[in-house]
């Protein structure tokens, strides 16, 4: 008879990782991320810039040349501080040409980042480690399954790149060729638009790839942070406590509960049964309280050992069905009762003082 091992069924990673899991290996700087997609988004918004500002471009660059030749040959070139002013207005150039460019580009990367893995500050994976110098866990990450298929990505991404480049450039050859029997500035313009043309469609194609690439590097993340249902369950022990522990520290909660509340009533004025299945302990005290007060109840066991105690310090017990039943599901045990039974207490407590008082008059 084959037998089977229900345990190694339970200890399948099959339930999705909990917030507590993902947050804990989200410290640890483990984020579903796609390095590709950073790039294709810096490179596809670099062309866009550069096709948007290369008028600007041109015409400031023209004009500082322009300039800079009228200076270096004019009177100004041998005066006092003529570099400085030179180097000024190139400075000056450079970072109105450029500076919004850079802008653009740095603020595309740093939403990509921020899309992909949210505004963290990741602090576990900058703390060094000996292990990590550890060349036997190195080599085991050269030759794992993941690295394997990261070079798998790579050459499948080569080889399409160069395909997509290489049908490009045999479609555009005749027109780039023929381009060179026009005026410079002509050819040279159609030239630089069919390259960034070129340039744009190898920036959309690594997009797209990109784009393939982050989807899968979602769902291999959130396959190697799946649970097994025993994990979730220790989890939830660490997080609220073993159930049986909690369990056990009810009970004793429930016991000195039960404790105090026998040490109150002694201090009863009267215990109301129905007779036997309910008991309700009631204590007033003219001078402190503005109404009766409740100090114990219980139902059935409980209810019984009100009874005796009462018995063993002369507490009177009277024999009320209906007021027993208002009173044990209408007041907890620490509050004065409620005004509708004002009346039915009363009663009762003044057919107690009577008796006391005729014990009194007898003693």
């Amino acid at each position: 008879m084959r037998t089977f091992r229900l345990q190694l069924f339970a200890e399948e990673r099959t339930e999705p990782a909990t917030p507590r899991k993902r947050q804990k290996t989200r410290e640890e700087g483990q984020v579903a991320r796609s390095q590709d997609l950073g790039a294709a988004v810096v490179i596809l918004v670099g062309l866009l810039a550069v096709f948007a500002f290369s008028l600007w471009w041109v015409t400031s660059l023209k004009g500082f040349f322009v300039e800079t030749w009228r200076f270096m040959s004019g009177e100004q070139i041998g005066r006092e501080g003529w570099v400085q002013a030179l180097a000024r207005d190139f400075l000056k150039v450079f970072l109105l040409t450029w500076l919004p460019f850079g802008l653009l580009c740095g603020l595309a990367g740093a939403a990509t980042a921020i899309y992909q893995v949210g505004l963290f500050l990741f602090v576990k994976p900058l703390i060094p480690k000996l292990s990590r110098l550890n060349p036997i866990s190195g080599l085991k990450k050269i030759v794992s399954l993941r690295s394997l298929v990261e070079l798998a990505k790579g050459i499948l991404k080569a080889l399409l790149l160069g395909l997509v480049l290489y049908l490009a450039l045999r479609k555009e050859l005749e027109s780039i060729a023929l381009a060179m029997k026009f005026p410079y500035l002509q050819g040279l313009n159609v030239v630089t638009e069919k390259i960034w043309w070129l340039a744009l469609r190898m920036a959309l194609l690594l997009f797209v790839i990109a784009a393939f690439d982050y989807a899968y590097q979602k769902w291999d993340f959130e396959k190697s942070i799946r649970m097994s249902k025993k994990e979730i369950k220790d989890e939830y022990k660490q997080m609220e406590g073993d159930p049986k522990v909690k369990q056990r520290i009810r009970q004793r909660q429930r016991e000195l509960a039960r404790r105090r509340m026998m040490a109150q009533v002694p201090k009863a004025d009267v215990v109301i049964t129905n007779p036997t299945t309910l008991a309700v302990a009631i204590q007033y005290e003219r001078q402190v309280m503005d109404a009766p007060c409740v100090v114990a109840k219980g139902k059935g066991v409980l209810a019984r050992r009100i009874r005796e105690i009462a018995q063993e310090h002369s507490i009177p017990i009277v024999e009320n069905r209906v007021l027993a039943r208002a009173l044990f599901e209408a007041t907890d045990v620490g509050e004065i009762i409620p005004e509708t039974l004002y009346k039915g207490v009363a009663e009762v407590l003044a057919f107690v003082y009577k008796l006391k008082a005729k014990k009194e008059r007898n003693l």
